[in-house]
């Protein structure tokens, strides 16, 4: 795992978790491997210990299939899925006999910059394969986290990305832009967070057909809890960009936030020159 932090100063720490751990222990079906969620690539931001971005829990670990397969299916993690499948593949009761192998790409720390790269080759047995490449991005002077998802998909599956927020966080939706905010927490605040407009979004909150905006707890009980979700299909190369930028509550309605730019380094799988970036949506 790899921690992106910005603390100190007058402003609350903003935390940010990267996930490129292996799946689960080894090749064998141990607790640790038993009990592994498919979830590679996927983030948690924190803002003063709030869970803004969140990890939605385990649940349960042998009872209620159903549930035990939904907390840790890929599409409850804040990561992409493809083709409406996990990443790794869930067998049966508990063994996963397909892993996404994540590897990181870098990471860097310079100053008022800190970012991470990594890629997972879950999808590489889709016909035609797909590779996920992500990058995060957190720059301390503004306060603000990009996270860019590139798809090496010469096939035009569908995709779908997902952010869960955390329990404290209430959320208003308007096309690609998301106003977060936390009044009740013990740091209240706000977030505005701009997604990929190429995706077609939409907010749940408890749903059972199928089952999406849930987290967990702890073991055995669950609650409803907010989750965004876009849908669409990706042409080779797309970037897929989103930006969460923390905001003095004063200064949301001032705020006009614009994407910057981002260079990050790719592995030698990419090709020299990047190709045209296209969407479409269906």
């Amino acid at each position: 795992m790899t921690l992106l932090r910005a603390a100190g100063g007058n402003f609350p720490e903003i935390w940010c978790r990267c996930d490129e751990r292996p799946h689960g222990h080894l090749s064998i079906s141990a607790h640790a491997h038993a009990h592994a969620h498919a979830d590679a690539l996927s983030v948690e931001i924190r803002y003063a210990g709030v869970d803004i971005l969140a990890d939605l829990g385990t649940y349960c670990c042998h009872a209620e299939p159903a549930w035990r397969s939904y907390f840790r299916s890929t599409i409850t993690h804040a990561t992409a899925e493809f083709s409406g499948r996990n990443e790794s593949g869930e067998g049966s009761p508990s063994p996963w006999p397909r892993h996404a192998r994540a590897g990181e790409i870098e990471v860097i720390d310079d100053g008022d910059i800190a970012s991470w790269s990594a890629e997972h080759d879950g999808y590489a047995s889709l016909n035609p394969s797909t590779l996920h490449r992500r990058s995060v991005l957190l720059d301390r002077a503004s306060r603000s986290i990009d996270i860019i998802d590139v798809i090496d998909d010469g096939g035009g599956h569908s995709i779908r990305l997902a952010f869960h927020l955390g329990s404290d966080v209430q959320a208003e939706l308007q096309d690609a832009c998301a106003v977060l905010s936390w009044p009740a927490a013990s740091v209240p605040g706000v977030a505005r967070l701009e997604l990929p407009p190429g995706l077609r979004w939409s907010l749940h909150r408890g749903e059972t057909d199928p089952g999406l905006g849930w987290y967990a707890p702890g073991l055995g009980r669950r609650g409803p809890g907010c989750t965004l979700l876009g849908r669409g299909r990706c042409l080779p190369g797309m970037p897929l960009s989103t930006r969460l930028e923390f905001l003095d509550v004063g200064r949301l309605a001032k705020s006009a936030v614009s994407r910057q730019a981002l260079s990050w380094i790719t592995s030698v799988a990419l090709p020299d020159e990047a190709p045209d970036i296209r969407a479409e949506v269906r």
